[in-house]
């Protein structure tokens, strides 16, 4: 009995046992079976979304976060909620319940519910960290996801950290893969938010390459990263670039973006606040238009992103001029900001921005101050006081405090917002290329006009402000051009082969696009060349050079000058005076110039400043009024009045005057205005033209004597056989003299006329003591109403983006790019040697060059930066020093300055002095200023 007992006990035990396996197992299935039930209607529900929210970054012109609609969370509410919460059915696979909890984290997102959202991410990330799976997808995913919500919702320092730390771990996963792309990707715009621009570009390039691998160039991710690359490359004004990309990105994404998804919305938008700043209005409008009526049929007008439009909008009127509907706009902005995210929020501080800057513009000062001030305080704890938001925000402040006349208040927060922006181009300059710096300092250089501005205000206040733009002047006047020769000579200066190649290897590039300029649009595409391409592979190569120069390695190094360097090494007989173009600011920036003339000397502790405050005027009917004196040889007492009688009434007693010049004084020869006494400036004062005043110390050091050095003198080309160039045999007897008074001097004299005054033999020259060019130049203004193909051999499209192809001097052969024979003008060697190719000559040890030639010190004039033409292309090569001309120039006396001036440069070991002295010898014998003052020096 007891057997049976236990038999039956151990057979009901088996029994048991089956029937508890049979249970668990068939709770197993309907726990798998639910759990693909889940993931199926979740995988279903993301197909309402454009899914590339959830792992991409999309960088927009606005800052603008992400958002779906209201309605759509509503029917998806209970099933994420309820995915959340099951915690009974969250027992049999840890790794499942990561892997469900990251996608409804990714739901939850997507829908606008962040705290959810990070609670599910965060939960996500503490399942897989007990479970020791640290290195699984998913656990890079969620990582990433925080990283993404962060930015999202404003918290950049969360935003960097959990960035930086998705991005390692899909490292660690695969560095090919797509999930790596999408990490540098989300990274490169969070750095775009950050002002970090340079160090975004680096990433979203790299992005760019592994999704190109991974996905194709066809894909969604492809294309979010080309309008990320585009807005990257609008934040520091390279419009042309971002175009580009931006319009691909719309291309590339239409077929797999829903019609007029919110998604494809913000890539329009885009491309519409990229047409704004490009001031091409009729097509931003369309653009906006088109969003507004799909915004209001798919999300209503209660919705974040229709604020982001109405931001958009207000701004986009106010610019415009249509200031009747802006407060409206962004009050209602403002509301939507407010109810769904509270006041801590870019974009609400955005908002309440633009709305305060409204009322400034209107004077409106008592509505405007808390908005403003709000605006502060918000962009201060949210992204922090080194943001470039931030400091928008403090020169708002500062803009208000002027028009409220409170100037120290004023003038103090500049100080802050010029610092600031000096620290950008101190953290981007590095990696840019001179193009680059170029666009990016077009952003940033208004903010120093408007400084000026307020100091001619308020200098009465305070002499010392005249000091502190003494100061800004010098530092920043030639900025682009010192910083393209400073790497330039620090790579020359390495032992670095590889470096040293890539800078060849740059200026080879830079000698083969000078030969393709030159073909046509047929010639072009019949050998597949693409300029385009050739022009952005330039581009890089030189971001590589500054990249990997000693300037990048050490970081942007601004050094800083002092105008007590200047004063220290003046004598009571001398003076040094910035001319400035100052554009006038009045709660906006109007058409009215100032030119300010800042006078140093010795004894004044501060600089003294003359304003001449009608200078639209000095730059149209007085000008005009000039060159026609000059052309016409007529005494012109009126210009002295114009141009000079207010700095002259500050400089009385000085002798010596070192004169750097801006804008209008660029295109006049100071030493011809004649006083009302009858004497000319080149009479009464010896005055020094220098790029910048801060170079006074080192002009004054420096004994410049030709002896023993080489010189080539390069003259009379022989043009052509058809005379449609006028021949100049007075350069030949010009050369010819030069040649013999140098050769007395014991000076090694290379002497190149008729065929061999050739382009081929200029580009061969390499750091002579003196380079002397004696032929016709040329700059050309204006190419809009230009009918043909080429201009001087180069291509008309091309000369019309850039004035160094618009700039030029014509050697041997030159008639046959004037006459259009395009099979032999292609090439290197076509005849014309254009300040684009100029700029690649080795000129670094070269003390002086003259450009012995008609106009040959015009070109588009660039406040603060110079002449852009062949002054700055041989500035850019090297040369130290250049005489140039104004206007054309008459044979005879050319000859005899040009002879006179060596003769007494030799005697003197003074180039300056040499000059006038020159210039006083041949006015003695020809009257007018037209025979003696085409020709200036500018010692660079």
């Amino acid at each position: 009995m007891i057997l049976l007992l236990l038999v039956c006990m151990q057979a009901q035990a088996q029994i048991l046992d089956r029937l508890k396996d049979k249970a668990k197992n068939a709770a197993k299935n309907a726990a798998r079976s639910a759990k693909e039930g889940f993931f199926q209607e979740m995988n279903k529900m993301k197909e309402e979304y454009d899914t590339t929210s959830f792992n991409y970054a999309i960088a927009l012109s606005d800052n603008a976060a992400l958002f779906q609609n209201k309605e759509r969370f509503g029917r998806q509410k209970v099933f994420l909620m309820k995915g959340l919460y099951r915690a009974d059915e969250r027992r049999e696979s840890p790794l499942d319940n990561a892997r469900e909890s990251n996608s409804i984290g990714e739901m939850l997102y997507a829908n606008n519910r962040y705290k959810m959202a990070e609670l599910s991410f965060k939960g996500t990330k503490t399942i897989l960290e007990g479970i020791g799976q640290t290195s699984h997808p998913v656990y890079a995913q969620s990582l990433s996801n925080l990283g993404l919500l962060y930015h999202t919702t404003g918290r950049y320092a969360q935003a960097e950290k959990f960035t930086e730390a998705g991005l390692e771990a899909n490292k660690q996963i695969g560095a090919t893969q797509s999930a790596y792309g999408a990490s540098l990707n989300n990274k490169a715009v969070l750095y775009k938010d950050l002002g970090r621009y340079i160090e975004s570009e680096t990433l979203i390039e790299q992005a760019l390459s592994i999704i190109k691998q991974s996905k194709g160039e066809n894909s969604l991710p492809y294309s979010i990263c080309l309008n990320n690359k585009g807005i990257i490359y609008q934040t520091i004004g390279r419009y042309d670039k971002a175009e580009e990309y931006l319009k691909n990105a719309l291309t590339i994404s239409q077929p797999f973006l829903k019609e007029k998804s919110l998604n494809y919305t913000r890539l329009q938008m885009n491309l519409g606040l990229l047409y704004q700043d490009m001031k091409r209005y009729n097509e931003a409008e369309q653009i906006f238009n088109e969003v507004k009526a799909n915004l209001d049929k798919k999300v209503g007008k209660k919705h974040p992103d229709y604020a982001h439009l109405l931001n958009n909008l207000a701004a986009f009127y106010l610019e415009i001029g249509k200031n009747e509907e802006v407060e409206k706009l962004l009050l209602q902005a403002a509301s939507i900001y407010k109810d769904k995210f509270g006041e801590k929020h870019p974009s609400y501080a955005k908002t309440i921005s633009n709305l305060g800057n409204f009322y400034r513009i209107n004077d409106q000062l008592s509505k405007a101050e808390p908005l403003l001030v709000k605006a502060l305080e918000i962009r201060k704890t949210v992204l922090g006081d080194k943001h470039p938001d931030y400091i928008d925000s403090y020169e708002n402040l500062a803009l208000l405090h002027w028009q409220k006349g409170d100037l120290k208040s004023a003038v103090e927060e500049f100080r802050t917002v010029l610092k600031q922006d000096m620290e950008l181009v101190r953290t981007n300059f590095p990696a840019m290329s001179e193009y680059e710096k170029t666009k990016f300092w077009d952003l940033i250089s208004p903010k120093f006009q408007i400084f000026y501005s307020l100091v001619c205000q308020a200098y009465n206040q305070d002499k010392s402000l005249l000091s502190e733009m003494y100061n800004y002047h010098i530092n920043l006047k030639g900025l682009l051009l010192n910083e393209t020769t400073k790497v330039k000579e620090q790579i020359l200066a390495s032992n670095d082969k590889a470096l040293i190649d890539l800078y060849l290897t740059w200026i080879d590039q830079k000698e083969m696009l000078a030969s393709h300029y030159t073909m046509s649009k047929e010639e072009l595409a019949e050998e597949g060349i693409n300029l385009d391409s050739l022009e952005n592979a330039n581009n890089q190569i030189e971001k590589q050079l500054s990249q990997k120069s000693a300037l990048f390695s050490k970081g942007y190094e601004l050094k800083i000058y002092d105008l007590q360097t200047i004063k220290q090494i003046l004598n009571p007989e001398e003076a040094a005076i910035e001319i400035i173009r100052v554009q006038k600011f009045d709660k906006k920036f109007t058409n009215e110039v100032l030119y300010v003339a800042l006078i140093l000397t010795k004894e004044k502790e501060n600089p003294e400043i003359a304003i001449m405050d009608r200078g639209k005027e000095m730059e149209a009917q007085h000008f005009k009024f000039y060159k026609n004196a000059i052309r016409n040889k007529i005494n012109d007492t009126k210009s002295y009045n114009i141009y000079w009688q207010t700095i002259d009434g500050l400089i009385k007693g000085k002798k010596v005057v070192y004169l750097s010049c801006d804008g209008i004084y660029n295109q006049i020869n100071v030493n011809t205005l004649q006083a009302p006494s009858g004497k000319y400036l080149l009479e009464e004062k010896e005055i020094e033209i220098v790029a910048n005043t801060r170079y006074v110390p080192d002009v004054k050091a420096v004994s410049a004597s030709p002896k023993g050095e080489k010189a080539i003198l390069i003259g009379f080309p022989h043009y052509g056989n058809e005379n449609t160039i006028t021949s100049l045999p007075g350069t030949k007897v010009e050369v010819e003299k030069i040649s013999q008074i140098l050769k007395t001097n014991k000076l090694q004299t290379n002497l190149f006329l008729a065929e061999s005054a050739a382009e081929e033999e200029v580009k061969k020259v390499s750091n002579p003591k003196i380079l002397h060019i004696a032929t016709h130049g040329y700059f050309l203004v204006d190419l809009e109403n230009f009918g043909r193909e080429k201009i001087f051999g180069v291509s008309t499209a091309k000369a019309k983006e850039n004035p160094l192809l618009r700039a030029g001097l014509m050697l041997a052969g030159a008639e046959k790019a004037l006459n259009q024979q395009n099979v032999e003008v292609r090439g290197h060697n076509n005849g014309i040697l254009t300040a684009f190719e100029v700029m690649t000559m080795q000129l670094d040890n070269t003390d002086l060059v003259v450009l012995s030639a008609c106009e040959t010190g015009l070109g588009d004039v660039k406040h603060g930066e110079g002449v852009y033409g062949l002054q700055r292309a041989f500035q850019i090569a090297g040369a130290k020093s250049i005489i140039m001309s104004l206007w054309k120039v008459d044979d005879a006396a050319t000859q005899e300055l040009m002879q006179n001036f060596y003769t007494q440069w030799l005697k003197t070991n003074d180039k300056n002095k040499a000059f006038m002295l020159a210039q006083n010898a041949i006015k003695a014998k020809y009257k007018f200023p037209y025979f003696w003052g085409a020709f200036v020096l500018v010692t660079n």
